[in-house]
């Protein structure tokens, strides 16, 4: 950098101090004192002035750019096959170590990687060959995507080519050069792995479901595998797969039918000795959980009572939903939980009605069901069932309702719809009921309704626990009343839903929708199983399956009313060894299967054996005490490709397709007469400060000593 003015005028100004300083040397009686005096003084003024001026050496030179060349090596288990006193890692450590590499480095820009699961920078040096996958094509397809669009000049690959992503070789717009590190051997082995179990996401108990199995298979094309389930050393159930190519991947489902909730183990056979040792037992679990009020929805369309209910009944663990709609040519659909169509039928007979804990009826038309199927309704709900009528245009309104189930009904029918504006507010005997209770007590005004049937009565043994306010005056909205041994509720409305928003004066926890129609069911269904009065906690893992090594979270959640009367919650863990660990699950969140975000408790546990783990918890509190337990599964990851030859047949048609070439050991220098050389020249300007060299300022300081040492000695101030 050029000095400016400034800096000229600092240096002129040191200069012109030391010649001020060295004037008086004039009279000094000793002249040779007098010169060295002036010299040293000098010397040291000029080289102060240098520094401040900081002076530079400029020149250009031309820069030859060196090509990128990329070097993957595979770090999965395979590479440490091959003989015992050479094996594969170690003559990929041979090449990585070699001359012709340190020559290649001279000239290209070699970048270093590791292949496992992915693609990952790496030096040399740093390799370790234990991945458990290595997806050969997928790195070099990532690699080519990464850094194909530089000045990439090719690409190496270190190698045995035994790719567990399975297809052909991957086609490069660069040359791969594949280097050898195992001299050919015999044919690949045939080989099936099982990748992935992948159990029932809600398995319900006495019902069929399936598993479902991910298999890959190498040199079995064009023969039947047989796949097996079992449990407590019986076969299941037993289903072929065909493999029509190397490395193909198929799925298939097995069937189970678990009878009672609990935890189950199973267990994956691949019967075929092309089987790998993973493939022959593979460990799964299937948690059937303990199923609250049975809850059977039926809804006259798919408008927005029937979504909401469903969401407000469904948030209720103590609650297993079976939701029903009926379509425009008068089918009724089962809904699955994303309120898709399934392929369950609609049953209403006798025994089926008595299996269930309430009945809800979304304005259903009279002439959806037949008169025996309204009769069964009624005939339930008289011998100990709870039914919940909601309003509408189509039941309740209807001139049919009474013929259908008007008879058991709190209110007379029909009751006729009119759309509009309708406040609502809490009766005294509402405000006592269980249906509304005390959490209702703040609640000074509600979301108005837009739409509400007008009731001329009710009926002399039913409560009416809100009001509708209509042209000013109250009428019914919501009343209950004892029919038989079983309970009946009717809400003159379709639109409740507008509950979901926030009420004034509301301060529970959910909605006060989901809290009127929780409420609601533990009136009509009261303490089914004990789940309402005790409680219990639900022991999960977060996936159904784990590979060896993976830390598997456990996750418990309180089923019952309230919070969980407990801080933490201690669990033992026994291994398949038999050995016993504790596991401490702190308060946590997390979202459920069902979409459902969960208040509960959580910890980890290590899974270095494959098998089925056994996880016990226990909690004791003033009034009560829980027990819960579980298992986890966890197998043998699929391992690369052990116990087999190299794929050279894959590794060169690799190196054919891309324009590279396949090098044997000791043939570096043929590479090397490849690589391309640098062709990009770039002219550039290397400046170099020479002001702050240490010996500028090693001679300044000698000279202001040396200066200081002269006076001293000959007596000068």
């Amino acid at each position: 950098m050029t000095p400016n003015w400034m800096f000229w005028a600092l240096a002129a100004g040191v200069l012109g101090f030391t010649a001020w300083n060295c004037r008086g040397l004039r009279h000094d009686p000793d002249r040779r004192r007098a010169w060295w005096l002036a010299g040293l003084r000098a010397g040291a003024a000029v080289l102060l002035a240098w520094i401040v001026l900081q002076p530079q050496f400029r020149r250009r030179e031309t820069v030859a750019e060196r090509p990128l060349v990329g070097v993957l090596v595979d770090a999965s288990q395979s590479m440490n096959d091959g003989p015992a006193a050479a094996p594969r890692s170690q003559l990929a450590r041979e090449w990585l170590d070699s001359a012709a590499f340190r020559k290649a480095g001279e000239t290209c820009d070699l970048r270093y990687f590791s292949i496992t699961r992915d693609l990952a920078e790496t030096v040399p040096g740093e390799v370790a060959f234990n991945g458990t996958e290595s997806g050969i094509n997928r790195a070099l397809e990532e690699w080519a995507r990464r850094y194909g669009h530089e000045d990439a000049a090719g690409l190496v690959l270190v190698s045995d080519g035994l790719d567990t992503g399975g297809g052909g070789p991957v086609s490069l717009a660069v040359p791969c050069w594949v280097m050898e590190v195992e001299p050919p051997g015999p044919a690949a082995t045939a080989r099936v792995a099982v990748w992935q179990v992948e159990p029932p996401r809600r398995p319900v108990a006495g019902a069929e479901t399936s598993v479902r199995v991910v298999l890959q298979g190498w040199g079995v094309d064009g023969k039947d595998i047989p796949v097996e389930v079992w449990s407590e050393g019986r076969k299941l159930a037993e289903k072929r797969v065909r493999f029509n190519h190397r490395g193909e991947v198929a799925e298939v489902m097995l069937p189970l039918q678990p009878e009672r909730p609990g935890s189950y183990a199973y267990e994956v056979r691949v019967a075929d000795p092309a089987a790998d040792a993973a493939a022959k037992s593979q460990p799964f679990v299937v948690a059937v959980r303990q199923e609250g009020r049975s809850v059977l929805l039926l809804s006259n369309t798919l408008g927005f009572e029937g979504k909401f209910l469903r969401r407000a009944l469904t948030t209720d663990r103590n609650v297993r939903l079976d939701s029903f709609a009926r379509w425009q040519d008068g089918r009724w659909a089962s809904l699955g939980d994303g309120g898709t169509a399934t392929k369950d039928t609609l049953d209403l007979s006798p025994a089926a009605l008595a299996t269930r804990a309430a009945v809800i009826l979304a304005d259903v038309s009279p002439d959806a069901l037949n008169p025996a199927q309204w009769q069964a309704i009624a005939d339930y709900a008289g011998k100990g069932g709870g039914l919940a009528v909601l309003g509408g245009p189509n039941l309740l309104g209807s001139p049919l309702a009474a013929a259908s189930i008007g008879r058991i009904l709190p209110v007379p029918t029909p009751a006729p719809h009119r759309d509009g504006r309708f406040g609502v507010r809490l009766t005294d005997a509402g405000l006592r009921h269980p249906v509304f209770g005390p959490l209702f007590e703040a609640v000074k005004e509600f979301p108005a309704l837009q739409g509400a049937n007008s009731a001329t009565g009710v009926a002399s043994n039913a409560q009416v626990l809100m009001e509708a306010i209509a042209d000013g005056q109250a009428r019914p909205l919501v009343v209950v009343k004892q029919q038989g041994a079983g309970r009946v509720a009717v809400v003159l409305s379709d639109t409740l839903w507008r509950w979901r928003v926030a009420a004034p004066g509301w301060t529970g926890k959910l909605s006060a929708y989901d809290t009127f129609w929780g409420q609601l069911l533990d009136w009509l269904a009261p303490d089914q199983e004990g789940l309402q009065s005790g409680g219990r906690i639900e022991l999960t893992s977060e996936r159904p399956f784990y590979r060896q090594g993976d830390k598997a979270a456990v996750q418990a959640e309180w089923i019952g009313k309230g919070e969980a009367p407990f801080k933490t919650l201690e669990a033992t863990v026994k291994d398949p060894a038999g050995s016993a660990k504790p596991v401490v699950l702190q308060a946590a969140v997390w979202q459920n299967p069902e979409g459902r975000r969960v208040n509960g408790f959580r910890g980890e546990m290590e899974t270095p054996l494959t098998g089925v783990y056994e996880i016990e918890t226990h909690a004791a509190w003033d009034g009560g005490e829980a027990r819960a337990n579980t298992r986890i599964a966890v197998a043998a990851s699929p391992e690369e490709r052990r116990s087999e030859a190299p794929d050279t047949e894959f590794l060169h048609a690799i190196a054919k397709q891309s324009g590279g070439a396949y090098f044997a050991r000791g043939e570096g220098d043929k590479w090397l007469k490849l690589l391309p050389k640098p062709h990009h020249l770039t002219e550039r300007e290397v400046v170099t400060d020479i002001w702050n060299h240490p010996l500028a300022a090693a001679i300044l300081l000698a000279c202001l000593c040396a200066e200081w040492w002269l006076r001293r000695r000959t007596g000068l101030a």
